[in-house]
């Protein structure tokens, strides 16, 4: 069965319609990032040992864990490297894992 100019022309139409959403879709979901790459990255450095940056990040969990353990300077130590690691992150894969 074949396809008329006119049914094939609204296929196209369709799937250029359905790519435009979906860019779109790509586009907001990029801009929704609330949370700044480089405010968690100085937050765990230098607030790290009572894990400010996990409350920062959303993960209240972690931080209170952070915080029961401040004493041992064992979270410092984390938050240290995990501050490096926020830096060394792209803006992209910090607000896939973090938004």
């Amino acid at each position: 069965m074949a396809l008329t100019e006119a049914e094939k022309k609204k296929i196209e139409e369709e799937e250029a319609y359905r790519r435009q959403v979906r860019t779109n879709l790509t586009s907001q979901m990029e801009m929704r990032t609330t949370k700044s790459r480089i405010t968690a990255a100085l937050l765990a450095i230098f607030l790290g040992d009572i894990g400010i940056h996990k409350f920062y990040l959303g993960r209240p969990i972690q931080g209170v864990i952070y915080l029961f353990f401040c004493w041992t300077g064992i979270p410092g130590i984390i938050g240290f490297f995990e501050g490096i690691i926020y830096l060394l992150m792209s803006d992209a894969s910090f607000g896939m894992k973090y938004s």
